[in-house]
C-alpha cells in the first residue's frame, strides 16, 4: 500500500469571492499535492469554504438572501475558481455540510466529556471581520491589528474551552516535534504567545442563529473559529467513516496564512489533545501577497481577481509567476509588470525557445525523430549508472574520460543527474521559487549548451565523437531532448497543462504516465519517437498592449 499524504489549505470565508491571496495558498498547496502524487504517495488534498460566520450572515442579509442559499452560491464560485486555476483538490468541505455538523458536535462532546468545556461570562474587545477577541494591548489605537477596523466591546454568556490547561502539553509537544510549526518565524511567534500565558477562550455565541447548534444547548451556536478548524477532520470522514479517517489522519501538513497561526498552532492542537486525537504533523504559515507594497484585504478593498490574470496570460503562466519569485514563508509583492516580465524572460525566451529551437534542429538534422544515443561502452556504462544515482560517482575514471571528449555534454548531464534530490529537498521545505530556480538552471544551461556545441556546425562538418563512429550532432540532439523531457516532468506540479503539450511535441502519447524518481533518471527518452513540433508554447507579450494604466 502506498504511503498516505494528507494536505489541507485553510478554508475560505464565504463573505466574498476569492482574490489573488487565496489563489496563492491554493496553488502552492496544489503544487505540493501534485508532487507527492507523482512521487508515489496516496494523497488526500482538502480545501473548502468557511460558512458559519457573522460576516457571512451579514452579507447574505445585504443581498436579501437566506444564509444557506448565499453560501451555496459562494461555494460554487470557489469551486469554479479553483477548477479554473487547475487546483486538484480531492475534498471540498463546506462547514454547512451535514457531515461537518456531525464532526463538530462530536468534538465538542468529547472535549466536554474530558472536562475541558464549562459555562461562563465573557467581556472583551471583538473584531467583527476576523471574528476574534483581542486584549486591549493587542489593539492599535482601538483598531484590529489584522483588519484595521474598530473593535467593539462584547459581553455575553458563553461556553469556554480550558485552553490554559494545555500550555505545558503544547510546549512539550513542540519540544519533541520542532518541525510542527514552520517556518521558524511562525515558530517564534507561537512560542512567545504560549510563554506569555494562555487564557481560556469562548467557544459559543448566543447572539446569532447561523451556525452549528451547541450540543444539548440550542440557545448557543459553536463559535466559528472552534468549529471551522474541525473541517480537517470532517473532510476525511470523521466521525462516520473512521476507516478513511484512520487511513489519512493525522494531517501531514496544514498550509495556512500567517495571520491565523495562533488558531492552528495553539487552539487546534489543544482541541485535539482534549478530544483524544493525534495532532497534525506540521503547520506551515506562509507569508502574504502584497500589491504595490500593500497587504491584500477584502475589508480595505485592495484585491485582485486571479481569473482576470488567467484570462490575460493563461493559467499555467499565472501559476508559474505566482510561485517563481519570493519566499513562500515570507511576504512578497506582486504586480502585472512582474507577470509580463517573467512570462517573457522565463517562459517565452528560456523554455519556449529551447523547445522550439531543439525540435526545429531535430527535424533538420535527425529526420524528425529522437536519435539513438551512443552505444560506445563508456557512454553506455554512464547511461546505465544514471539509473542508479547512488552509484554514479563511484567510477570517476568514466566521467574523466567523457569530460575529455565531450565536456559540454558532461556539464549538462551532471546538472540533470542532481536535479531530483535538489528539487525534492526544495519542495520538502515549501521553497517553491527555489525548486523552479533549480529547473530553470537546467533550462538555461541547455540554451547555453546549444551555443557552445554549435550543432549546425557539427551537422555541416559531419563530425564524429572523438574515438567513436557516432555523429556528434545526434548526441547533442538527444541530450537536448532529454533535458526537455526532464523539464516537462519537473514543471508538472506547477504547470500541469504545459507538461503534456511539451511531451506531445516530443512524440509521447497523451496517456503516458510518469513516476519519480524512476522517470527522472537520465536516458529514459526512447529513441525513434517521431516529434511533432507545434505552435510556440508562450508567444511573447507586448507589454504596452496588456498592462493596465
Amino acid at each position: 500500500m502506498k504511503e498516505k499524504y494528507y494536505i489541507t489549505t485553510a478554508i475560505t470565508y464565504a463573505n466574498a469571492k476569492p482574490h489573488i491571496g487565496h489563489a496563492y495558498e491554493e496553488i502552492a498547496t496544489d503544487v505540493l499535492a501534485r508532487w507527492r502524487r507523482v512521487t508515489g504517495y496516496d494523497v488526500q488534498f482538502a480545501t473548502g469554504s468557511d460558512e458559519h460566520s457573522s460576516n457571512v450572515e451579514a452579507r447574505a442579509r445585504e443581498l436579501n438572501q437566506p444564509p444557506q442559499e448565499y453560501c451555496d452560491r459562494m461555494a460554487e464560485v470557489f469551486q469554479n475558481t479553483w477548477q479554473a486555476l487547475n487546483v486538484s483538490y480531492d475534498q471540498f468541505i463546506r462547514t454547512s455540510d451535514k457531515r461537518h455538523h456531525q464532526a463538530a458536535k462530536e468534538i465538542v462532546r468529547r472535549v466536554q466529556a474530558a472536562g475541558d468545556i464549562y459555562p461562563g461570562h465573557y467581556e472583551g474587545w471583538y473584531c467583527n471581520s476576523c471574528e476574534n477577541y483581542y486584549i486591549e494591548t493587542e489593539l492599535k489605537d482601538g483598531l484590529c491589528p489584522t483588519h484595521g477596523i474598530k473593535a467593539v466591546w462584547l459581553s455575553e454568556e458563553n461556553y469556554f474551552f480550558r485552553l490554559s490547561r494545555f500550555a505545558r502539553p503544547l510546549l512539550e509537544h513542540i519540544a519533541k516535534h520542532p518541525e510542527f510549526i514552520q517556518p521558524v518565524s511562525r515558530y517564534n511567534e507561537v512560542m512567545n504567545i504560549i510563554n506569555s500565558g494562555l487564557k481560556d477562550i469562548s467557544i459559543s455565541r448566543a447572539s446569532t442563529q447561523w451556525g452549528i447548534p451547541f450540543p444539548d444547548d440550542p440557545e448557543h451556536i459553536i463559535y466559528v473559529w472552534f468549529e471551522a478548524l474541525i473541517n480537517y477532520l470532517s473532510a476525511i470522514g470523521f466521525p462516520d467513516d473512521m476507516e478513511t479517517f484512520n487511513r489519512f489522519w493525522p494531517a501531514d501538513i496544514h498550509v495556512i496564512g500567517k495571520d491565523i497561526s495562533r488558531f492552528h498552532c495553539i487552539i487546534w492542537p489543544a482541541m485535539l489533545m482534549a478530544a483524544g486525537l493525534d495532532l497534525p504533523k506540521q503547520v506551515f504559515g506562509h507569508g502574504f501577497i502584497h500589491l504595490k507594497g500593500e497587504k491584500i484585504s477584502k475589508t480595505r478593498g485592495n484585491v485582485l481577481d486571479p481569473l482576470e490574470l488567467v484570462r490575460a496570460y493563461g493559467v499555467d503562466p499565472f501559476r508559474y509567476v505566482l510561485l517563481a519569485s519570493g519566499n513562500f514563508a515570507g511576504d512578497r509583492d506582486f504586480s502585472e509588470e512582474e507577470m509580463v516580465e517573467r512570462y517573457n524572460s522565463d517562459l517565452a525566451n528560456d523554455m519556449g525557445n529551447l523547445l522550439n529551437r531543439t525540435l526545429t534542429m531535430v527535424e533538420k538534422y535527425c529526420e524528425g525523430r529522437v536519435p539513438k544515443p551512443p552505444e560506445a561502452k563508456d557512454l553506455t556504462v554512464m547511461s546505465d549508472l544514471s539509473m542508479m544515482p547512488e552509484l554514479q560517482w563511484r567510477m570517476p575514471e568514466i566521467w574523466e574520460e567523457l569530460e575529455k571528449s565531450t565536456p559540454q555534454d558532461m556539464t549538462l548531464r551532471k546538472t540533470a543527474v542532481n536535479l531530483y534530490s535538489m528539487f525534492d529537498q526544495a519542495m520538502e521545505k515549501m521553497d517553491f521559487s527555489g525548486a523552479l530556480a533549480i529547473v530553470w538552471n537546467l533550462v538555461k544551461q541547455a540554451n547555453k549548451y546549444i551555443e557552445e556545441s554549435s550543432p549546425w556546425s557539427l551537422f555541416k562538418q559531419g563530425k564524429k565523437i572523438e574515438g567513436h563512429d557516432y555523429d556528434h550532432v545526434n548526441l547533442v540532439m538527444y541530450n537536448l531532448l532529454e533535458v526537455l523531457r526532464l523539464v516537462a516532468l519537473y514543471i508538472h506540479p506547477f504547470m500541469p497543462g504545459t507538461t503534456p503539450r511539451i511531451l506531445a511535441q516530443m512524440g509521447y502519447a497523451p496517456e503516458q504516465k510518469f513516476e519519480f524518481p524512476e522517470d527522472s533518471y537520465w536516458g529514459r527518452l526512447p529513441s525513434g519517437q517521431k516529434i511533432a513540433k507545434g505552435e510556440p508554447l508562450f508567444p511573447r507579450i507586448e507589454r504596452d498592449k496588456v498592462l493596465k494604466p
